[in-house]
């Protein structure tokens, strides 16, 4: 039975006990890290480049922090050659770099720190959540654990087809909150912020609450997420005012006219948004770089099948609380999850170029309703003496996911790594004390120029390089040597970089004319 008390009581020890557990997850993210340094992987032929998961747009974050530090807080795309108009947009990174140079420590460490404190929020945020909902320490901490720690099986999937490329729990970490903290610094703040919302949602929806939003009740805060939220994820908004909304209009539906409380309440979510809304609509539209990179940002969504796999046993075991909640819709919190659920699934089949980024935080609606039908299905099958006995063997189902997540990362590959030789020559290209300048190097190499340098590339990525497929293309004939052409003259190029990674293409023709500026072993700078 769940609370109908506006106010979250949260006692000393369960917040220990959230702070261990918490802590012992962000430990286990950083297994990899701790591998890194003690397994020899970054050693006198490798060097670490700073991010593990999603190394490509890690680079980027890096890139937008490095901006930070030089001052700056509107961001350029310096993974692309092009010189364009600067943007305000994952205002995050540049915040980071900003503060990076106030305190002198290196981007790449405070980037990493950063991840630690947003997970811990993010953690503090899902059971803060919980406390709203349940009044039992046993449920609470139940969602909690489904919610933190909940993937689905795609471990399954990988092993019969041998493909994790699109299976939701190994390439959509903004679902799961244990993923998307070994990612970003972004993706856990905005789980955070959306969990915050809920709980101030649920309780305002609870039958009884006349509350119109103020400072004491959580009105202040859900305007000053809708602000956050709108500078960390924008899409995230999407589905959660979508339930909201929709939520509100059916309430009107069924008392027959306009419940101007609940007009204030959504006014308080949507109205902070509409001016960064209404900026980012100009950006796309009037600033030709944003343009090109919201057209190649296609992040689709998996067929259903694959999402349901995604999803695996929490979402198993959520499909009594789905169904009670379909039949009873009661207003105390069940109303709010299963509108919140089913807003997420509508965004992410609509034909948008960034259908994935609706499913945010997915897992918290899923771990809702798999709490809700343990305590009230599950359990009633299971012997009391045997119910712990049956999470204890859940819990591995719902997690070796992250398990090969991690292990996958355990290897030295030419993401994260690069030979040492490179770090000597991205050390020297820093000493020139330019940034801008345009630098060519195979894709591998380019994405991390940006960060660890502040130059510019040709090519270093899929959405941030303008005209990305066709630029990758001309640097790959480039270094095979079977079209010179104008790609110096064309991008205004600086620097040349050739290397062991370069090399690998095959081919020394087009560097015959180029001037030799700087070499450190198997690595060689060039100048047109």
């Amino acid at each position: 039975m769940q609370s109908t008390h506006n106010t979250v009581h949260i006692t000393p020890i369960e917040w220990r006990w959230v702070i261990f557990f918490g802590s012992a997850l962000v430990i286990l993210a950083f297994v990899p890290f701790l591998w890194v340094g003690f397994s020899g992987a970054n050693n006198s032929q490798w060097q670490f480049m700073g991010v593990l998961n999603n190394y490509i747009d890690g680079a980027t974050y890096l890139s937008k922090m490095t901006q930070g530090y030089e001052g700056a807080w509107l961001i350029h795309f310096r993974h692309t050659s092009e010189p364009h108009n600067a943007m305000f947009i994952q205002v995050i990174y540049p915040l980071l770099g900003q503060l990076a140079r106030l305190i002198s420590i290196p981007s790449i460490a405070l980037f990493h720190a950063a991840r630690v404190v947003a997970s811990l929020i993010m953690y503090m945020a899902i059971y803060h959540l919980a406390a709203t909902i349940w009044p039992r320490r046993r449920s609470r901490r139940m969602f909690f654990i489904l919610a933190a720690i909940g993937s689905g099986l795609g471990w399954l999937w990988v092993l019969f087809t041998g493909d994790a490329g699109s299976v939701p729990d190994f390439v959509i970490p903004e679902m799961f909150p244990f993923y998307s903290s070994l990612v970003n610094v972004h993706f856990p703040l905005t789980i955070a912020c959306l969990a915050l919302m809920s709980s101030v949602l649920i309780i305002t929806f609870r039958p009884g609450s006349n509350e119109d939003p103020s400072m004491n009740n959580g009105g202040l805060l859900v305007g000053v997420v809708s602000i956050v939220l709108s500078l960390l994820y924008p899409q995230a908004l999407v589905p959660f005012g979508l339930a909201a909304v929709s939520l509100a209009a059916m309430r009107s539906i069924r008392h027959r006219h306009i419940n101007m409380r609940d007009v204030r309440w959504l006014s308080v979510i949507i109205l902070p948004a509409f001016p960064f809304a209404a900026y980012y609509f100009a950006l796309v539209n009037y600033n030709a770089a944003a343009a090109e990179w919201n057209r190649q940002n296609v992040t689709l969504s998996p067929s259903p099948v694959i999402l349901v796999v995604g999803l695996g046993v929490p979402l198993l075991m959520a499909l009594p609380g789905i169904w009670r909640s379909i039949r009873r819709f009661e207003p105390d919190g069940d109303q709010f999850m299963l509108v919140w659920l089913v807003a997420m699934l509508v965004a992410m089949y609509l034909p948008t170029n960034t259908q994935r980024r609706f499913g945010v935080a997915m897992m918290i609606p899923i771990a809702y309703f798999a709490t809700r039908a343990l305590e009230g299905f599950w359990f009633n099958y299971v012997n009391r003496r045997w119910r712990y006995w049956l999470l204890v063997a859940v819990v591995p189902t719902i997690t070796l996911s992250y398990v090969l997540v991690l292990m996958g990362n355990l290897t030295i590959n030419n993401g994260p790594f690069l030979q040492r030789d490179y770090a000597a020559a991205f050390q020297w290209l820093k000493e020139q004390g330019q940034t801008d300048e345009v630098i060519l190097a195979a894709p591998e190499v380019s994405a991390w120029i940006p960060g660890w340098t502040g130059d510019r590339v040709v090519y270093g990525h899929p959405f941030e390089t303008l005209n990305a497929a066709f630029k990758e293309k001309q640097v790959e004939e480039w270094y095979k040597g079977t079209d010179c052409g104008q790609v110096i003259e064309q991008y205004d190029v600086r620097y040349i970089i050739v290397g062991p990674l370069e090399q690998a293409y095959g081919s020394s023709t087009c560097i015959e004319t180029l001037r030799p500026v700087f070499t450190y072993n198997s690595v060689t700078i060039y100048s047109p």
